[in-house]
């Protein structure tokens, strides 16, 4: 877990995997994926800063952003470190060939214990939120889009009514598990948005999401990369 000074600050990033090719990392609950309006510190800058470090290099490095995680979601990422690459990855993404997996710790206990919900979801914020429906009528046609995934029951804590679940995400759309979640009633703890405000989400930092697989075909080579991560933070440290 290399220290990394970036705007003055130090950063902990652990890498999980780096070659000519691609680096796979851990994001930290609360950072930036990329760089936005606040000018907060952001991932993306920080493994650059990283590269350049560790490389020598007389400029900033390059780095390829193909996938995205909300600000208060940690867990597993991939950066592309060629054009390449970039490029080989996003095509795995868009024909769904990159398998992005979650786990969600839940209000309530779902039944089915595991099902495939296809919901649509809006294109933008609505007061603040995305909006997921079941189906839009032809006026508001233009204003959503489909959005997917799976999900399985681990485990259950019936004194407190949560779920431990694995959520396959088949379409990448912002705050799209954190909406359906709410749109199927099962919001998720620590999920101060679309979620509840009970005594165990107040003490969670954030909503309790974490991306905890990836797998996908490497860029260069005739083989498959899958990354696995379990979180260590609140609420998931209930299920042992």
């Amino acid at each position: 877990m290399p220290k990394i000074i970036y705007k003055n600050k130090e950063f902990n990033i652990p890498i999980v995997f780096e070659d000519n090719h691609l680096i796979v990392v851990e994001k930290p609950v609360g950072l930036l994926t990329q760089e936005d309006h606040s000018e907060d510190p952001d991932l993306l800058s920080i493994v650059k800063e990283y590269l350049r470090v560790k490389y020598n290099k007389p400029g900033t490095a390059w780095l390829g952003l193909v996938h995205r995680l909300d600000r208060p979601v940690g867990g597993l990422m991939v950066f592309a470190k060629t054009s390449k690459s970039a490029s080989r990855l996003s095509l795995q993404i868009r024909e769904h060939q990159f398998v992005r997996k979650y786990v969600a710790v839940i209000h309530g206990q779902p039944e089915p214990k595991n099902a495939i919900w296809s919901d649509f979801i809006s294109r933008n914020k609505v007061q603040g939120k995305y909006i997921v429906i079941n189906q839009p009528d032809k006026s508001h046609q233009t204003k959503y889009q489909k959005c997917e995934l799976s999900f399985q029951l681990q485990d259950y804590l019936p004194k407190i009514n949560i779920s431990l679940i694995e959520v396959d995400l088949k379409t990448g759309r912002s705050h799209q598990i954190r909406a359906q979640m709410k749109a199927h009633k099962y919001p998720l703890v620590g999920d101060r948005l679309y979620g509840k405000i009970t005594d165990l989400d107040r003490n969670t930092d954030g909503p309790a999401l974490y991306a905890s697989f990836l797998q996908f075909k490497h860029p260069t080579k005739d083989e498959m990369c899958i990354f696995k991560s379990r979180p260590k933070q609140k609420p998931f440290d209930l299920f042992k």
